[in-house]
């Protein structure tokens, strides 16, 4: 790999004490891929590191946490679930990761960037197991909100994975906030709602299948476009173009495409869809995977294994034989293998007949090697090399013209089915094998040592002497006997022999099915039920008792424990916690949180705090009451103290207006005092803020106290001249009212109200005086 690779510093690592890097990727857009060996497990694994700037967020890390919880419950044969999580240092960084399986498969991109499409028929089984796995997870609420032909992912098995459920959402949170951010191979396939920034639900999904599908058989996404924009804008309102040539698929994917989310189908509708499309379609090819990763997957089993990555017991060599029969031709890989004669089994008679001995009359065929000691006689007469047509059975279920159609109806339960070739009838050409020949038995007629051999002149064969009575067909018949004795003996303990099975592997299984797989088994099954968070679906095995691997024998008892839904979750009194944390604590629970229309006004309880809650429709239940995932709580949230209105505190005395603002919790503030002609000394004269108004409780009300009247005292004017008598007298605060005389005298006399007044004398401000200058 590059210096990319080199510079990050994983190759080689051990993670968590437990994952040791064989190898690992460039850093993609929010994350680095790696393969590693689990060595715990000692298994192949791929590592997933979320880069540090995704994950230095509390919240991001309470999130994934929450989802690797649930897709590791998320157990499907068509999911890659989360197998393990944690934290890790990357580039001197804490950030988190996840393990998957390793998938050696390859992905569906990659077999479209190498130009290699899909036939409708392959496309539909695609569609089908990626249906499955959508499916499961939509009945466990999690929508996988970036499905692209990257995410499915191929299996040795040639088992279809849907990769990130859960994950991808959480990674491309910040990426969506504005969908300029969004990488444009990720818009191609993305939905209508998506691009106008609606709420998404699990259609979001099928809508993405649905464009997925069509390229896997054109080779071209619908609606793409040269920018993140123009493609997002494309689809909006816009009929998915389906070809005629995608046959019996066209209307399913425009259905699954339509615009309007509520016109699409779910993700099992598109499923029972595809299956009775499938009908119609050519049985096709297996899928040509593109082994990808690190580990060798070239011993694995056929596709059609359920169990996948299980390898193959090495091939028994061929017998070396000497034949004349021709070697069947190897069919080329474009076509369709010609039906293989294979020869029925030899029955114990059969066996029996090759070792007795030949009659006089008994041909011996000249490819075969005699005896060691054995000599040819003159009248024996070759025979068939072949064996006779009427001892073969055909075993290939593939018609001469490779045209056999996938049946038209399949049961709605082949959602359920493990794999998707057993649900469409899709079998691989079983193995040639070639009819074995067995090697004829050498006479005993020449190894008598008291056998002779005269002739006459002709030739022939003669015996003068009296014929020994023959004791071989006897022996042979006794032994025969006993044989079939035996056989009958031993065919007789079989029936009478208690047969064992192996406990199968039901967890994550109906109760239907699973019966049905246990049935003929003869054990005895009985029922238990419990609650249960990773399997919720009530009715759906949780395991079984005794467990898988278990051989247990006819008559013995299994108990299948069933799920009865979720566990019950203590419901928490989340009174007085902030409204975040109280939807934090009850969203973990897997509980619905709603707020009430309004917050109140609470004295006691700080703005932004849960006053008081209650579950919607049981409004009795307390703290500690059992609730199940998706009952909804309502928060009455508090938003702080009533504001007051200020009071009238003006003509009061200091105490009373502190009083007076105590009670309603607002503080007091005295400014500067006033002179005040109304107001007596030492009452309040104004205040602020003014009445009537706004004021948060504990808020502070200015007041100001009245230093009574403002007087001032009459100046002496004696020897000022007019001028300087105005501005001493204006200056003081009285006011000119008549001016007797002239402005170029000296002042004279000074008369208020037509007296006379002394100097010193005090007026309020503001008095008018008359002078005379003169």
């Amino acid at each position: 790999m590059g210096s990319e690779q080199a510079d990050n510093g994983l190759d080689g690592r051990v993670l968590a004490d437990r994952y040791q890097v064989v190898r690992a990727g460039r850093p993609g857009a929010n994350s680095v891929i790696a393969d590693a060996i689990d060595l715990q497990a000692d298994r192949p694994v791929t590592v997933k590191i979320v880069l540090p700037e995704f994950a230095a967020d509390d919240e991001f890390r309470r999130k994934f946490r929450r989802l690797a919880e649930l897709s590791n419950a998320l157990t499907h044969p068509n999911i890659a679930s989360v197998l393990d999580w944690g934290e890790v240092e990357y580039e001197g960084e804490s950030t988190v990761f996840w393990t998957v399986e390793a998938l050696g498969g390859g992905s569906l991109r990659d077999l479209l960037d190498r130009g290699r499409l899909l036939e409708p028929g392959q496309a539909l089984v695609v569609g089908l197991e990626a249906c499955r796995a959508l499916d499961a997870a939509h009945q466990k609420g999690m929508f996988h909100t970036e499905l692209t032909p990257s995410k499915m992912v191929f299996g040795a098995d040639r088992r279809l994975r849907v990769i990130d459920f859960g994950m991808a959402r959480l990674l491309g949170e910040t990426v969506w906030s504005d969908v300029a951010n969004v990488p444009t191979h990720v818009a191609r396939y993305a939905s209508p709602e998506q691009a106008l920034g609606l709420n998404i639900d699990a259609k979001t999904d099928v809508y993405a299948l649905s464009l997925v599908l069509v390229e896997s058989v054109t080779g071209a996404v619908p609606f793409a476009g040269d920018s993140t924009q123009a493609t997002l804008a494309s689809r909006i309102d816009k009929l998915l173009p389906v070809s005629a040539d995608l046959g019996s698929l066209a209307a399913v994917l425009e259905r699954a495409g339509r615009p309007e989310s509520a016109d699409r189908f779910t993700a099992a509708e598109f499923g029972r869809a595809l299956v009775q499309a499938a009908g119609k379609l050519p049985k096709p090819e297996p899928i040509p995977i593109i082994a990808t990763g690190l580990f060798d997957t070239t011993t694995m089993r056929r596709p059609s294994d359920p169990t996948g990555g299980v390898e193959r017991p090495p091939e028994a060599p061929e017998p070396e034989t000497e034949s004349d029969t021709p070697e069947p031709e190897t069919p080329e890989p474009d076509t369709v293998p010609e039906p293989v004669a294979v020869p029925e089994p030899e029955s114990p008679a059969a066996d029996d007949a090759a070792d007795a001995p030949p009659t006089d009359d008994a041909e011996t065929p000249d490819d075969a090697a005699p005896a060691d000691d054995a000599e040819p006689t003159d009248d024996a007469e070759p025979t068939d090399d072949a064996a006779p047509a009427d001892d073969l059975r055909l075993i290939s279920d593939t018609g001469p013209n490779g045209t056999e159609q996938m049946p038209a109806a399949v049961a709605d339960s082949a959602l359920a089915a493990t794999s998707p070739t057993t649900a469409l009838g899709i079998t691989e050409p079983d193995e040639i094998v070639e009819p074995a020949i067995p090697a004829p038995a050498a006479s005993p007629i020449f190894d008598d040592p008291d056998f002779v051999e005269p002739r006459d002149g002709t030739g022939e064969i003669y015996d003068d002497r009296p014929r020994r009575r023959r004791k071989g067909p006897i022996v042979l018949l006794v032994l025969l006997l006993l044989a079939g004795l035996g056989g009958l003996a031993y065919a007789g303990s079989l029936l009478l022999q208690t047969k064992s099975f192996e406990v199968p592997v039901l967890a994550g299984t109906a109760e239907g099915p699973a019966r049905n797989q246990i049935e003929g088994n003869g054990w005895e099954i009985s029922i238990e039920r419990e609650r249960s968070d990773t399997f919720p679906e009530p009715g759906t095995v949780i395991r079984t008792e005794p467990g898988p691997g278990v051989d247990l024998e006819e008559g013995e008892a299994i108990t299948l424990v069933l799920s009865d839904g979720f566990e019950f979750r203590a419901l928490p009194d989340v009174t007085n916690l902030t409204a975040e944390a109280a939807r934090a604590q009850l969203e973990d629970l897997l509980l619905v949180v709603t707020e009430a229309p309004e917050r109140e006004f609470s004295e006691d309880v700080p703005a932004g705090t849960v006053i008081a809650w209650q579950v919607v429709g049981n409004a009795t239940l307390e703290a500690g009451a059992n609730v199940l995932p998706g009952d909804a709580v309502e928060l009455t949230v508090s938003k702080g103290p009533e504001p007051r209105q200020t009071p009238d505190v003006a003509g009061s005395t200091l105490d009373e207006a502190t009083a007076a603002l105590a009670e309603l919790q607002l503080e007091i503030a005295v400014g500067d005092e006033v002179f005040s002609d109304e107001v007596e000394i030492g009452r309040i004269v104004a205040q602020s803020p003014a009445v009537g108004e706004q004021i948060e409780r504990g808020g502070v009300v200015t007041v100001q106290v009245s230093k009574g009247p403002d007087f001032i005292a009459l100046p002496d004017l004696d020897g000022l001249g007019y001028r300087e008598a105005e501005e001493l007298l204006l200056s003081t605060g009285f006011e000119i009212g008549t001016l007797l005389g002239t402005t170029d005298g000296t002042f004279v006399q000074l008369t208020i109200d037509g007296e006379e007044v002394a100097v010193g004398t005090e007026y309020r401000r503001g008095q008018v005086v008359d002078v005379i200058f003169l």
